[in-house]
C-alpha cells in the first residue's frame, strides 16, 4: 500500500494535482457560456456539447508544459485513469438527442452533471479535495438553476448560467488544486 500512496503522491506533485485539466475545462465551459449568452441556446448547447474537443488537447498541453517531472510509471493506474477519463463519453449520445430535440438547457445540464460525477474519483487520484469541491458546486448550481428555470423565454439565460457556473467552479477548483 505504501507503493500505491507513493505513486499517487508523485502523480499529484508532478501534475500539480491535475490543475491543468480543471483550468482547461473551466475555460471551455466559460466559452460555451459566452456563446450561449451571445448567440442563444442552439449555439450555446452545441458549444457545451463540443467544448471537450477543445479542452482535452488544451488540458494535455497545459499539463505537459507545467509538469515538474515525468509521470510516474504504473500500468494499472494509468489504465484506471484512461477508464475514468473516457467513461463520461457515454453520455454523448443522450446529449446529442437532447440537442437535436431542441432541449438545449437539458442537454447542458446533463453534460454538466455527468462532468461533476466524473470529477469525484480524481480527488482520490490527485490527493486533493479540489475535484470533489468543484463537483459539488457544479451539481448544486446546476440543480438550482434548472429548478428555477422559468420557461422557454429564460432558456438562453439559464443555459448560459449553467455553463458559466460549471466553468467558474472548475477554475476555482484549479486554483484550489494549485494551492493544496
Amino acid at each position: 500500500m505504501d507503493e500505491l500512496e507513493a505513486y499517487l503522491q508523485t502523480l499529484a506533485a508532478v501534475n500539480h494535482r491535475g490543475a491543468g485539466f480543471l483550468a482547461a475545462y473551466g475555460t471551455t465551459w466559460l466559452a460555451a457560456a459566452l456563446l450561449w449568452r451571445l448567440r442563444g441556446s442552439v449555439v450555446g448547447s452545441y458549444a457545451a456539447l463540443f467544448q471537450g474537443m477543445v479542452a482535452l488537447p488544451l488540458a494535455l498541453a497545459l499539463t505537459a508544459l507545467t509538469a515538474s517531472g515525468p509521470r510516474p510509471e504504473g500500468a494499472a493506474l494509468n489504465q484506471l485513469a484512461i477508464y475514468l477519463s473516457t467513461g463520461q463519453l457515454l453520455v454523448l449520445p443522450l446529449a446529442v438527442v437532447l440537442v437535436v430535440r431542441r432541449r438545449h438547457l437539458l442537454a447542458a445540464a446533463t453534460l454538466s452533471t455527468v462532468m461533476a460525477v466524473h470529477l469525484v474519483p480524481y480527488s482520490w487520484l490527485y490527493r486533493t479535495p479540489a475535484y470533489l469541491g468543484a463537483a459539488v458546486v457544479v451539481a448544486l448550481a446546476t440543480a438550482v438553476l434548472v429548478g428555477r428555470h422559468l420557461g422557454e423565454e429564460g432558456e438562453a439565460r439559464t443555459g448560459g448560467w449553467v455553463c458559466a457556473s460549471t466553468g467558474g467552479a472548475l477554475l476555482l477548483g484549479a486554483s484550489a488544486a494549485l494551492l493544496s
